[in-house]
């Protein structure tokens, strides 16, 4: 079995890599108040079928059973549509895989909790049809495949929920099919709320079976371990043997499994996963009007430590004052030392830069956080110096989307001194560099300080 740092580090580099998808189930819509699948049927399988269910029973044969019953689906689908068609509020996981620098996201999942919450901060395309799949679109940030349909956008006979579905599943969606075949082979995929025996997760396994001796990536599951507190030691026992043959068997396919005791382990990996999924980077931000351009200034002298950094990438948003010092210093230094700059430093661009009276005006301060959104999206870790409101708005803009905070204080009543009564910032830095806290609180860090903070937190 793996640990969670394995999965940790291994998915992370394949996002980093674009390589990288996440297989969405029901279990991370559980705590938003959707109803699992068998929550699903409970009610209409004991109407319909005057049957009560069991944790045994086959869901996709109940689903059929019901339809069975009155030679027609629309019932079972309306049923759907009443109890999942309402506003349930997105969580914590949904919230931490926004966070992440995730591209393609399938799911089995009928409800939108997923690409409502991504559309936060991206420009989202749902596929939930053939016909969709095989358009595909140009303008998206973010591609979210629902194999199964979408209770929103899915006709009635495009939802897949019976058994004759499941079983028809790769003749009525061959597109569909197909895209799962290439990413299966071309993409590492984390699957994510699927428990022992999930009817939705076999489906995804008989396609990966059916690619037989083609090269399948490694992909990887998260999975709690069973625990039942009312159950004899030797029915867990018995439960767990169950649950290690399917994880077993899983094992062939190329899903391997990380189990985890406690939910609070899933969102550690969760948050691990989003921030270093963006790679080693990292954003400087601060006034545009600096004066102090010198050689010694600070700014300069972070950017040439930086620049010595092996592998680190320097986000450029194209700024004056601050952010140009930084910049120009790291490129100096990457050219002096034969440093091949390419791969070190990425372009932003920033409209205000041609116009630098606009980064006052405070009617545009909504423009400035859609613009600086692909930024900050991308920065693991920002830097923060000094700065009025364009700053202020970025460094809210980098809290809202998880980015890491290094404050630089330069004044007892400036921003940064600001960022750090702020316990969102500070007690992280607390936690990860107390040495650094404590200086920065007295007044003034060095651009080595800064340098030694920003690794620890990009290798923690």
């Amino acid at each position: 079995m793996l640990q969670p740092n394995d999965v940790i580090n291994e998915f992370s580099k394949a996002l980093v890599e674009g390589r990288g998808a996440v297989f969405v189930g029901a279990g991370i819509s559980t705590p938003s108040g959707v109803p699992g699948w068998a929550d699903l049927l409970r009610d209409i399988a004991r109407k319909r079928l005057d049957i009560d269910l069991n944790p045994n029973d086959d869901l996709p044969l109940i689903a059929q059973h019901i339809v069975n019953s009155t030679n027609n689906r629309g019932p079972l689908i309306a049923h759907f549509r009443d109890v999942l068609q309402k506003t349930f509020p997105h969580n914590k996981y949904h919230a931490m895989l926004a966070k992440a620098n995730i591209k393609c996201l399938w799911t089995t999942n009928y409800d939108t909790l997923l690409e409502d919450t991504f559309r936060t901060h991206y420009k989202v395309v749902v596929h939930a049809s053939d016909e969709s799949i095989s358009r595909g679109g140009r303008d998206k940030d973010i591609e979210v495949i629902k194999m199964h349909g979408c209770i929103e956008l899915s006709e009635s006979n495009d939802l897949v929920a019976t058994q004759e579905d499941y079983d028809d599943f790769f003749e009525n969606r061959p597109a569909t099919a197909h895209r799962l075949r290439q990413d299966l082979i071309d993409r590492q995929f984390l699957f994510l709320g699927y428990g022992y025996g999930d009817s939705n997760i076999r489906n995804i396994v008989v396609e990966a079976r059916r690619l037989g001796k083609q090269a399948l990536r490694q992909h990887y599951i998260v999975v709690r371990r069973i625990r039942d507190k009312d159950a004899r030691p030797e029915e867990i026992a018995a439960k767990q043997a169950r649950q290690n043959l399917w994880l077993r068997d899983l094992s062939r396919v190329g899903i391997s499994a990380c189990q985890i005791d406690e939910y609070t382990e899933l969102e550690e990996i969760l948050q691990r996963i989003s921030l270093r999924s963006r790679g080693q980077t990292v954003f400087v931000t601060g006034s545009h009007e600096r004066d102090d351009a010198t050689k010694e200034s600070h700014p300069r002298r972070l950017g040439e430590l930086l620049a010595e950094k092996q592998g680190l990438v320097l986000l450029d948003g194209q700024s004056s004052g601050t952010g140009r010092e930084v910049t120009s210093a790291y490129m100096e230094t990457c050219l002096h030392k034969r440093i091949d700059i390419l791969p070190r430093l990425r372009l932003f661009s920033n409209p205000y830069a041609a116009n630098p009276s606009l980064s006052n005006d405070m009617t545009l301060l909504s423009v400035l956080r859609e613009w600086r959104s692909p930024l900050l999206r991308s920065a693991q870790v920002v830097v923060v110096y000094d700065g009025r409101m364009g700053t202020e708005a970025e460094v809210k803009l980098a809290k809202d989307v998880g980015c890491r905070i290094i404050p630089v204080p330069e004044s007892p009543d400036g921003l940064p001194t600001r960022l750090l009564e702020d316990p969102v910032i500070s007690q992280p830095l607390e936690a990860l560099d107390p040495d650094y806290a404590r200086k920065a609180r007295e007044g003034y860090v060095s651009p080595e300080d800064v340098v030694e903070c920003l690794m620890k937190m990009l290798y923690s």
